[in-house]
């Protein structure tokens, strides 16, 4: 009987689920990054190492990597599934490709805001995406850019910042100081991951009515509308209705993040029908829903 095996390869975490032809699943393992531009490629290789460590020989195995930009990180993705999975049929595709194949049969656009953000719908020849471009260059309305807003404030506001905000400043980096504060992010090499654990409080204060999370919210929404827009009129044929589903640790931190996505959206793109929702199934189903149609070529 065969086996499938789809990867989850963020740059946060790693997550790896196995089933038989039945469905039922024989394996399940996480661990830590693997992004394949920003996780040093021994610390890649172990996580993953990490994360599988006890599953079934695979005949056909999916990864879906955080990082994958063209064919030479495609070739090093696939060269690392061969190492772990000898014998087995491969594929590496990007992380968000996964997303939209966890999505709902009638989704047009994906929209994913994690730690970083991009959007993306079937082409004629294959998942085409817009934004991404890491944090420096792009991630609109990610994690990092909220992030990095929340502790803008506190570190300019210390004594006024609610409860809330201080509290999840000290869960983060440990202590309320700002030079400690400043020196941790700067030395621990993964500051959009560090800034995105900050993230969700915004959705706390924004719907508490503090301005400067409001103002976060607005101008970080509607970059990543602007995003989706540009996308729906380059990729989509034109139509009345345009359903989107949503994906990425953003949407699970408050419902004020949806309902202001939705609002900028209908105003530029007036006249259209749009559903939002988020997907029920996490990204890792859609890596093994890859799995499963590399079985079906092979």
């Amino acid at each position: 009987m065969s086996v499938f095996v789809g990867l989850d390869c963020g740059g946060s975490s790693s997550r790896v689920l196995a089933v038989d032809e039945t469905g039922a699943i024989v394996f399940q393992g996480q661990s830590g990054a693997a992004n394949l531009v920003s996780t040093p490629e021994a610390r890649l290789k172990r996580n993953l190492m990490n994360a599988t460590r006890g599953c079934e020989q695979a005949d056909f195995v999916c990864g879906c990597f955080a990082g994958l930009l063209g064919d030479e990180t495609r070739m090093q993705a696939e060269g690392i599934l061969k190492q772990m999975f000898p014998g087995s049929f491969v594929r590496a595709e990007p992380d968000y490709t996964a997303a939209f194949y966890s999505s709902p049969p009638l989704t047009d656009v994906c929209v994913i805001a994690g730690t970083g953000s991009l959007v993306c719908s079937r082409g004629e020849n294959g998942i085409v995406k817009s934004g991404g471009r890491g944090y420096i260059l792009g991630d609109y309305g990610s994690g990092f850019h909220y992030g990095r807003d929340v502790l803008i404030h506190y570190l300019d506001n210390p004594r006024s910042s609610s409860a809330a905000l201080r509290s999840a400043v000290v869960e983060v980096f440990g202590t309320e100081q700002e030079a400690k504060i400043v020196s941790s992010l700067y030395k621990s090499g993964t500051a959009p991951q560090v800034l995105g654990r900050l993230a969700r409080v915004l959705g706390t204060e924004a719907a508490a009515g503090e301005s400067y999370a409001l103002a976060s919210l607005d101008r970080n929404t509607r970059a990543l509308t602007s995003v989706v827009t540009e996308h729906v009129r380059r990729y989509l044929k034109p139509s009345n209705t345009l359903s989107i589903s949503l994906a990425g640790g953003m949407w699970k931190g408050g419902p004020i993040f949806k309902a202001r996505f939705q609002e900028m959206l209908d105003e530029q793109l007036p006249g259209k029908n749009i559903t939002v929702t988020r997907i029920s199934k996490p990204p890792l189903y859609g890596a093994l829903e890859l799995a499963k149609e590399l079985g079906l070529g092979n």
